[in-house]
């Protein structure tokens, strides 16, 4: 599982991950508790770090948006 730390735009980076496939992970919402966004990941935990963290840069708003992305264990 990773979690998404962002203050701001939590929908978007909702929608951009959830469901989605890049790079042979799957990302799926599991909950949000304030300004974390938990995903559960299938393939490999820390690439799919590394890859939300480039989905999000790359997107529309991800230049501006202040925002980590980290694993969770547990």
């Amino acid at each position: 599982m990773i979690i998404v730390n962002a203050p701001l735009k939590r929908d978007f980076i909702r929608a951009l991950l959830d469901g989605k496939t890049i790079e042979n992970v799957t990302f799926t919402f599991v909950k949000q508790d304030n300004m974390k966004l938990y995903f559960s990941v299938e393939g490999d935990l820390k690439a799919a770090v590394k890859i939300a963290k480039n989905t999000i840069k790359q997107s529309e708003f991800g230049s501006v948006l202040f925002f980590n992305v980290e694993e969770h264990v547990g």
